[in-house]
């Protein structure tokens, strides 16, 4: 192999792991996958040399597949929706679950078999397709006219197809984890809230008085002992903790005055000022006196 080819082979792979590393970006900096699609097809093709593309997604709402999004079609081909890489090239997509090259306005399809032994000219292919799956079911279907701009195996593109369908599956598995993981903590702390609302109801009857500080370690610290701490997690823990207590605190303190407010604030240490505007910011139903 002479020097011209080997620098073409290295040009190229750093093209394939350079585009990779930014569609691996931009599906991190993603909430939702679909707001990555339209970005992937950007990197394709200004990256690589994609001139057309676009991603059929299956819609939740109708169970339709539907255009998430294009890049270079025509007008004609958006107007034919589903069907612009060839008349039932999804159908045949979907019941092999494989990749798939398709010819002919859609006349002719090609099933990769990840040899690509008899593969079709690739001037001949008018999209190349691969399926997007999560959890065993495909979701969504990549086409593209090519992935690289110069002429290579078509083998050499369905690669690259296969590697972004993989990481699309990657993240979409994390954000069901960070998902689950997340209603775990929010369920968690919701019990802890709840718990923290029986204070100053539940002390237990003993011989020697504890102290509020006492009180207040011990059910913080067992509570905060038994959670878990995921650092990808955004909880409000102490704003709820804050907010339990006070409220608590407030309540209990009108109760025991009678909802005389300036025996209250005296009893609490605090202005009526301060107590009126804590009573209406934590939203405590006071009775006027």
């Amino acid at each position: 192999m002479t020097a011209a080819p080997v620098r073409d082979e290295e040009e190229k792979a750093i093209l394939k792991l350079r585009s990779l590393f930014e569609i691996t970006r931009i599906l991190n900096l993603s909430f939702e996958l679909k707001e990555a699609y339209g970005s992937i097809l950007s990197i394709l093709s200004r990256q690589m040399g994609m001139k057309r593309g676009a991603f059929l997604v299956l819609s939740a709402e109708s169970n339709e597949w539907e255009i998430g999004a294009a890049q270079g079609l025509s007008g004609e081909e958006m107007k034919r929706r589903k069907e612009f890489f060839g008349s039932g090239v999804i159908k045949r997509v979907l019941e092999k679950g494989q990749m798939a090259a398709v010819a002919d306005g859609g006349e002719n399809i090609w099933l990769f078999d990840g040899r690509g032994k008899t593969a079709p000219k690739r001037s001949s292919a008018s999209f190349l397709c691969a399926p997007v799956r999560f959890q065993g079911a495909i979701v969504a279907i990549l086409g593209v006219d090519h992935v690289f701009e110069e002429p290579v195996a078509i083998a050499e593109d369905f690669g690259v197809l296969g590697e972004v369908c993989s990481l699309m599956n990657e993240a979409m598995m994390m954000r069901k984890t960070i998902t689950t993981e997340n209603r775990a903590l929010v369920e968690e702390n919701w019990s802890f809230r709840k718990e923290l609302e029986t204070l100053g109801r539940t002390v237990p009857k003993v011989r020697r008085r504890i102290s509020l500080t006492e009180f207040l370690e011990d059910r913080l610290g067992r509570m905060i002992a038994e959670m878990k701490v995921d650092p990808r997690s955004n909880g409000q823990l102490y704003d709820d903790v804050l907010s339990v207590v006070e409220r608590t605190l407030l309540k209990s303190a009108l109760e025991k005055t009678r909802h005389i407010q300036s025996k209250t604030a005296r009893f609490l240490g605090i202005n009526r000022n301060t107590l009126r505007r804590k009573i209406k910011e934590l939203g405590i139903t006071a009775l006027q006196k």
